[in-house]
């Protein structure tokens, strides 16, 4: 098991179990009044649950707390948890733990709760001199992705359509900028300056899943590479 990139066998710790929790999603119904068939609106996705149980062991109870200590320092913002055996990571939020002995006083039993999702590996899709890009989005929950844009030729105005976030509208990029729109951080750059300012944008980019996996991105200038990354999430 990881946080982050740190394997918890430096606190001479391992996993022992994982048990999980789906999103506790509530479908939107209403019953008007004369109605025969219910309402549905839309539905929001809350994060999942993850329980992790964790052996600590040392060679003496002091020993033992330290790496207690030590390990639950790294958990005092959001992580991601590399589990042992699961292909999927989980992004965290410490929620709750808890601290138990064992018969021996070098060994002691701990139970880490978090709220988070499950993601994949970034996923990256790329195109080039092209006005529009199809593709389907892995994943069953919506996911931010991250559009970079390297301009081939001077683009004075470029147009992007086809998000389920609504248009995209950037204004002047040179030939050779590259422009970042990260729907992850809410940050957008050209060459790693602020570009926020000539770009409008009712919401960042976002891909859907399901049976809105399919994409078709249309651009309203071709002389451009198109780099499109993002981690497919899941319930």
């Amino acid at each position: 098991m990881k946080i982050d990139d740190k394997d918890i066998r430096s606190f001479d710790a391992k996993q022992l179990t994982v048990d999980f929790e789906p999103p506790q999603t509530n479908v939107t119904v209403e019953m008007f009044d004369g109605a025969l068939t219910p309402s549905e609106s839309e539905t929001y996705t809350p994060l999942s649950g993850l329980t992790v149980k964790v052996l600590f062991r040392g060679r003496n109870r002091d020993e033992v707390q330290r790496h207690v200590s030590d390990f639950n320092a790294e958990l005092q913002k959001g992580v991601v948890l590399t589990l042992d055996g699961y292909s999927r990571h989980f992004k965290g939020y410490m929620t709750g733990n808890t601290l138990n002995k064992t018969i021996t006083k070098e060994r002691y039993t701990a139970e880490f709760k978090f709220t988070g999702y499950w993601f994949s590996n970034e996923v990256e899709l790329k195109w080039q001199n092209t006005h529009e890009m199809k593709f389907e989005a892995a994943g069953n929950r919506t996911t931010p992705c991250k559009l970079t844009i390297t301009a081939t030729e001077y683009i004075e105005e470029l147009r992007i359509n086809g998000f389920p976030s609504g248009e995209i509208v950037i204004s002047t990029i040179p030939r050779g900028s590259t422009v970042i729109i990260d729907g992850e951080t809410g940050f957008v750059t050209m060459d790693g300056q602020n570009k926020f300012g000539d770009v409008y944008l009712m919401e960042f980019p976002y891909l859907l899943t399901g049976a809105k996996k399919a994409h078709h991105l249309i651009f309203s200038d071709r002389n451009a590479i198109i780099t499109l990354q993002y981690k497919p999430m899941w319930l």
